[in-house]
């Protein structure tokens, strides 16, 4: 997806911030994020990866990466942006995510692709490494 706020040439994926005070779960925050976002109401497939990261000065960031399965063509008809937030969004080959996502991000999304691949993880991640 791109943002519509923030560095607009950076790509990102569906989510944000989970509601704790709330009691929501990461899970729950996924869904409601993605229903948020694009307008679809999807359950989480299986969690595929745990990212930590941190920057000096900053708070640590903890990004838990769901399954999203496959969507089929009615299903990404349905998508629907919320403008205030995403600018566009697209299905892209592992070979574009360099010139769309920063470096950190896109070594998440390819330890993801292949942990749903091989079936393996969930993967505990730092910055995208393993």
């Amino acid at each position: 997806m791109q943002p519509a706020y923030g560095r607009t040439d950076r790509w990102n994926l569906p989510g944000g911030g989970i509601d704790s005070d709330l009691g929501e779960i990461p899970r729950a925050a996924a869904r409601r994020e993605v229903r948020e976002e694009l307008g679809l109401d999807l359950a989480p497939g299986r969690l595929l990866a745990v990212n930590w990261s941190h920057k000096p000065g900053r708070p640590a960031r903890i990004r838990f990466l769901y399954d999203g399965g496959v969507l089929d063509a009615p299903t990404l008809a349905r998508i629907r942006l919320d403008p205030t937030e995403l600018l566009q969004w697209r299905t892209v080959p592992r070979e574009e995510l360099p010139a769309l996502v920063k470096g950190a991000l896109r070594r998440q999304i390819t330890a993801c692709l292949d942990a749903r691949a091989s079936g393996a993880g969930p993967l505990e991640l730092h910055a995208g490494r393993p």
